[in-house]
């Protein structure tokens, strides 16, 4: 393709010309990201402003180094909350685009002329339009010219300035009557559609690193999309066609969400590791650089030692003191009505008593897979000591569960199976992973519940019948299920008796076990050392051999599409101000999207590499109808011919797209050489209106012959 226009830049070689993905300036009039060439020239100052930029910043941190800073404000993330932050604002054109400076709209002319004669007998399928990026002191205030020839069409456009006004300013119907006369047809004849967009909260971050888009000011972008024909700039509400847009970044420090998260990526890392010993042993793996917590920049330090010498210390004074407390989920209560609610529980208190829970939330933030065994190891000591009598919950069926509660009540056996257990890194790991694994099938199904999808969530992890069934049969079920009067749906009482049950219902473990593993069940065991040949009572093996880990792969995968719907879920409820009622059928469009054969989703490690993730969703208006009523952030109408007068007036196909934007539409290069200034623009007026920018792009293309017959 560079050879298409390769003879037109060797003669302009003064500007760059540059093959990409439609830029937002372009995009925000052709509604598409196609290819393009664009040609624009680099603005000098941009590289010596840079320079500077960096040597003043040098010089500062070297002044800061010797001084320290007086004014310090602490602003990091663990502080601040998502929806407090306000340093960036949104803007329509793309950071990286600031380096496009505009060409004089003569040189411009030139070019294009040359291009049209270079690709004139090209097929419409290799042609690329080209946009060149046009200074708009120029006469006719010019923004950007287009042409796209090709062997049957010469299509060619301009982007001009149109001054600012107020919406109410802006008469659709006369705009319509002089598209009328221009095109020489009747005005019913005239297609009108009419977009908006809001930009509700937070903005859409470009090229960054994974460490800055988990560090960014927002945690992503909330915006709506709105469309209609009536013949009107000022949204109709009610009657207009909604699209809900949205970005949210997975993993970001100051999401409500992340404690689970930190759980799924730690499986994650655990998985992966339990795998390559499996295949090359566990000597092939260092445990001291073995990551189980990814750490990123700006990401509190934790004192994991510390953590758990708390919680051991906690499990005692229960233990003194005959006290322990309700078993339960502890982050939904009956005053729950929020999902931020919900999260912030989870944050502040965990999900459970169960000591194995509580357990797993301290060592899911080891750095290492030592740390992690190490610290299991001083736990299980500790526990062995019979100082504590730990809670667990009575459906915790975990092996580790198992095991505290039997060296808690004292084994002959303990010391030899700890020492063991230190021995055999995957032992201890897989032990570890297994209650993180049923730790997140129980929360991610309850805090799901809320918004009554626990069928199908149930479902997720369970492969009967009702995962293959689609959200809406579901519901339907439910629904029919309730139409008889009084009839109260419990989703968990099916799940009551299931592997991953849901623990409505616990209690604490003070008696033995009647179904206590016997040396039978784990003969295999004495190949590993763990059991001894005399077959006493209380030298009863403690763990299972191994565990086996072939469902989890599938289970992380599905942690990781649950969780992109969380994410999105909890933003959609803060920026909209959106009750339960209002998220169920939200909640079942991103189950459809996420948690199916289709999924954009495969895998944890997609989502640590890649935490950017958008959807855009119809939604009803009255969940938005209060943001609909305020002024958007930009209006585009677009003029063009219905089907019927294809045949009618000029013989050929045209549009204008007229732009009302409150932020510039183009980067500073372009922009600052427009009067009036951006800040006499944006200010509102003394009726009350806010001012818009107008841009207007006028298309035309024409059927031609190339060639003469003879």
């Amino acid at each position: 393709m560079n050879n298409l226009y390769q003879p037109v830049s060797d003669s302009f070689p003064k500007y760059v010309f540059e093959k990409l993905s439609s830029p937002s300036y372009v995009e925000m009039f052709t509604k598409n990201d196609k290819d393009i060439v664009l040609v624009y020239l680099k603005p000098k100052q941009l590289n010596s402003a840079s320079d500077n930029y960096g040597k003043n910043k040098s010089r500062e941190a070297e002044e800061l180094e010797l001084t320290g800073s007086p004014l310090k404000l602490d602003l990091s993330l663990h502080t601040i909350l998502d929806d407090t932050m306000i340093p960036d604002e949104p803007q329509i054109w793309r950071k990286e685009e600031a380096c496009h400076g505009p060409i004089q709209v003569d040189k411009a002319r030139e070019i294009a002329n040359l291009y049209n004669r270079n690709l004139s007998n090209i097929p419409s399928e290799d042609s690329l339009p080209m946009w060149l990026l046009c200074n708009p002191s120029d006469e006719g205030m010019p923004l950007l010219l287009t042409v796209q020839p090709d062997e049957k069409h010469f299509a060619r456009g301009i982007v001009s300035y149109g001054g600012s006004s107020t919406l109410e300013e802006v008469d659709v119907e006369n705009l319509m009557t002089e598209y009328a006369a221009l095109e020489k047809i009747e005005e019913d004849m005239v297609d009108l559609l009419i977009d908006c967009k809001y930009v509700l909260s937070g903005i859409t971050y470009g090229a960054l690193s994974t460490d800055e888009l988990l560090n960014a000011p927002h945690g992503g972008a909330t915006e709506l999309h709105c469309e209609w024909s009536s013949k009107t700039l000022i949204t109709p509400y009610i009657s207009c066609k909604v699209n809900f847009s949205q970005e949210v970044i997975i993993g970001h420090l100051a999401s409500l969400c992340n404690p689970i998260w930190k759980s799924v990526s730690s499986l994650h890392n655990i998985n992966q590791l339990l795998v390559d010993m499996t295949a090359a042993g566990h000597s092939s793996v260092n445990l001291g650089t073995a990551v189980i917590r990814n750490i990123v920049t700006g990401m509190k330090k934790l004192n994991n030692s510390k953590r758990l010498t708390e919680l051991l210390n906690e499990t005692e004074n229960y233990t003194y003191t005959a006290e322990c407390p309700v078993g339960g989920f502890l982050a939904i209560t009956e005053d729950t009505s929020t999902l931020k609610q919900c999260l912030t529980g989870l944050c502040t208190s965990g999900s459970s008593n169960d000591f194995t829970y509580k357990l797993w939330d301290v060592l899911r933030d080891c750095e290492t897979a030592e740390e992690l065994i190490t610290l299991l190891i001083q736990a299980l000591k500790f526990v062995a000591t019979g100082k504590i009598r730990p809670f667990i919950d009575v459906n915790n069926k975990t092996y580790l569960s198992k095991l505290v509660l039997k060296l808690s009540r004292g084994h002959s056996q303990a010391a030899k199976v700890l020492k063991n257990l230190r021995s055999s890194p995957p032992q201890a790991l897989s032990l570890v992973a297994q209650v993180g694994v049923e730790k997140c099938v129980w929360e991610y199904t309850r805090i799901m519940s809320l918004l009554e999808h626990s069928f199908f969530i149930a479902g997720i992890w369970n492969t009967d019948a009702r995962s293959h069934e689609s959200i809406e049969q579901i519901n339907q079920t439910i629904h029919d299920m309730s139409m008889g009067g009084d009839f109260t749906l419990n989703p968990f009482e099916s799940l009551s008796t299931a592997e991953n049950s849901i623990r409505l219902d616990t209690e604490s473990f003070c008696i033995e076990d009647p179904n206590e593993l016997t040396v039978d069940d784990f003969a295999s065991l004495k190949k590993h050392g763990l059991v001894a040949e005399k077959k006493d009572v209380n030298e009863v093996p403690l763990i299972a051999d191994e565990i086996d880990i072939s469902p989890w792969k599938n289970l992380l995968m599905k942690f990781a599409q649950v969780h992109v719907c969380l994410e999105h879920l909890y933003r959609a409820e803060t920026c909209l101000r959106a009750d339960f009622t209002q998220l169920k059928p939200m909640a079942s469009r991103l189950l459809e999207i996420y948690v199916s054969e289709k999924s954009p989703i495969k895998t944890v490690g997609q989502l640590m590499s890649d935490p950017v993730q958008k959807i855009c969703i119809p939604i009803a208006n009255n969940v938005v109808q209060d943001h609909l009523k305020k002024p958007a952030f930009w209006y585009r109408m677009e003029l063009s011919r219905k089907e019927n007068a294809k045949e009618v007036g000029l013989r050929r196909d045209s549009k204008v797209v007229y732009v009302f934007s409150q932020q510039p539409v183009f980067p500073p290069p372009v922009w600052q050489n427009l009067e009036p200034s951006t800040e006499d623009v944006a200010e509102v007026t003394t009726i009350g209106g806010v001012k818009y920018h107008t841009t207007i792009y006028t298309y035309i293309s024409n059927k031609i012959k190339r060639k003469l017959a003879i």
